[in-house]
């Protein structure tokens, strides 16, 4: 038995994807602000480019299930660029097409797709290079300021989704601030849209930051375990037509063994640092 080209192409694609997410879950999961906020642009930057190369793979995988083992050209997967929303939508048609509905709970207002909209604004060049843009008078300006649009979805995800236990410790972190240090100390630090306030409120905001990427990790988590069970699917079709062709040159590796991470389990997720 042997190993064909592609065999190694989306293996490798598979690594790419499997480290692209694990370390932007892990950059999301230590992200805040201070010396922190550098973190949440990796986790945007990983994401992004993780959710798309999988989406791909889903897209290029059903291709070849349904072509005899034949990729798609570069044109069909160089349409979508780094739009998100459209592979989701591309994801959803296959899921659709195909009897799957794993994709069916997340519809546009859940959390996992508002948070999937953020990283379609960012993974355009206003939203990636929205710094450098506004220095040199870039004409991509248009897209909100990447940290300032997160600390608002991160204000609506607190106010949505944090227990009455989450919201006590961040109330409790400002007392504890304010009462350690008085008007002794004036807070440096700017929130993400860059205003600043008391010590109370900096260290309450932290803790309610803290709070929010562990609820926005766990939307995406549950994203990437519905996808995987798509990419699962589409793979095994793929299998099956290479074993009808032959059973001496593998041309599919088991996809799904790359996202093993993402287990959907709110009690794991929410107490997770590190990923994988």
């Amino acid at each position: 038995m042997s190993f064909s080209p592609t065999w190694f192409l989306l293996q490798q694609e598979g690594f790419l994807s499997q480290a692209c997410l694990c370390n932007g879950l892990t950059a999301l999961a230590n992200a805040n602000i201070g010396d922190k906020k550098g973190l949440y642009y990796s986790a945007f930057f990983e994401l992004s480019i993780g959710l798309e190369r999988m989406m791909k793979l889903i897209i290029i995988l059903d291709h070849m299930a349904q072509n005899e083992l034949a990729p798609p050209n570069s044109q069909t997967i160089e349409q979508y660029q780094h739009k998100l929303n459209a592979l989701f939508k591309a994801t959803y048609d296959i899921c659709s097409a195909r009897g799957l509905t794993s994709l069916q709970p997340f519809d546009g207002d859940s959390l996992p797709r508002v948070l999937l909209t953020f990283l379609d604004s960012f993974a355009h060049p206003g939203g990636r290079y929205a710094n450098l843009n506004k220095l040199t008078g870039h004409r991509h300006q248009a897209l909100a300021d990447p940290l300032v649009e997160w600390g608002r979805i991160a204000t609506q995800i607190f106010a949505k989704q944090a227990t009455a236990s989450q919201r006590k410790t961040a109330k409790r972190s400002g007392y504890i601030a304010r009462a350690a240090f008085g008007d002794a100390a004036a807070s440096m630090i700017s929130d993400l849209d860059q205003t600043y306030s008391d010590v109370e409120g900096l260290f309450a905001r932290a803790s309610e930051l803290e709070t929010v990427g562990r609820h926005a990790i766990f939307a995406l988590v549950c994203l990437i375990d519905a996808l995987r069970n798509v990419l699962d699917e589409v793979t095994s079709n793929a299998m099956q037509v290479n074993r009808n062709f032959s059973q001496d040159v593998v041309g599919v590796p088991d996809m799904n063994e790359f996202f093993q991470f993402a287990w959907a389990d709110k009690n794991y997720v929410m107490r997770k640092r590190r990923w994988p």
